[in-house]
Formats: C-alpha cells, sequence, structure tokens
C-alpha cells in the first residue's frame, strides 16, 4: 500500500514516516465520515493542536487536494497531520536536502515553517509533554500548548507561561 502510495504521489515517504504507517497507519480508525463531512473520533486527536494522525489513504487524498488546488504545495511536500475541519497541519519536506525530512507547520494563507527537525523529533516531544504533562512548541512559534483532559478526553491547551 505504502509502494502504490509513493507511486501515485510521485513522491518517496519518508522512512520515519514509513516505519509509523507500518506500526499504525494514522490515528483515525474510530472516524466517521458521513458524505463529505468528517468527524474524528475523540481518541483520533492526539497530536499538539488538536490534531489528527493521517492514515495512508488520507495522506494520498490531502497530497493531491493540495497539489490540485491551486496552492503553492509541492510535490515533495507529504502531508501527514491535520486539523479535521480546516487546513492546518504538518507536512514532511522530502525535497529539504537533509537527512531527514524536516517537519513544516502549514495554515491556510500563511506559508510553511519549520516545527521540527524531523518526525522522530515531533514525536518524541509530544511524547514528553504527554508524559510530563508540560508543554509544547514548535520551532518559530510563539504559542506553547499543553496537554489537558477535559471529561476524560485528551486536547491541547495553550500553556500559561512561556516554555
Amino acid at each position: 500500500m505504502i509502494d502504490a502510495a509513493e507511486e501515485e504521489m510521485a513522491t518517496a515517504i519518508p522512512a520515519e514516516l514509513r516505519v509509523w504507517l507500518l506500526l499504525n497507519n494514522g490515528s483515525t480508525a474510530k472516524d466517521v465520515l458521513e458524505g463529505s463531512f468528517y468527524h474524528p473520533h475523540p481518541d483520533s486527536v492526539f497530536l499538539p493542536g488538536n490534531k489528527v494522525f493521517l492514515d495512508l489513504r488520507q495522506i494520498v487524498d490531502v497530497y493531491r487536494d493540495f497539489l490540485a488546488g491551486g496552492a503553492d504545495w509541492q510535490p515533495e511536500w507529504v502531508p501527514f497531520a491535520q486539523q479535521s475541519d480546516a487546513s492546518y497541519g504538518y507536512f514532511l519536506d522530502t525535497g529539504a536536502g537533509s537527512a531527514q525530512a524536516p517537519v513544516m507547520y502549514f495554515a491556510e494563507a500563511a506559508p510553511p515553517k519549520l516545527a521540527f527537525p524531523s518526525l522522530a523529533d515531533f514525536l518524541e516531544a509530544t511524547a514528553n509533554a504527554l508524559e510530563g504533562g508540560g508543554g509544547i512548541r514548535a520551532l518559530g512559534n510563539r504559542v506553547p500548548y499543553r496537554p489537558v483532559t477535559d471529561a476524560g478526553v485528551l486536547r491541547w491547551k495553550r500553556a500559561e507561561t512561556a516554555l
């Protein structure tokens, strides 16, 4: 399936993302798609900024939609996390020329920003925040977030103090 996705996108999926997909294939198994409306299950929304980890089919769909949408999306950008209700999320820049693809943050009508040096750094920072209850802040982002539970559901809220 990963090989077929790479062929469809005409770009390689970075090794770190490939391993993640082989282990897990996203966080959206419990989600519901009703017509064209996507309703994420509360368990799916575990990444900073209340984003979901896309599964392989969603990665290809988001990639194709952004590339065809006339935006400034580049063929070497591989999305892996996004908000369910908006075009905000993270992608791996496979054309960056580094050993590991950096994690970039994207938002509507804004240029992408470097968020983390690699997917491993992103996942480690997320795990550390979840385990320690501390905050997380992407590089260049002035707004830190911390994990909280709301009625037993994980949510990321703005941190009260700077990190």
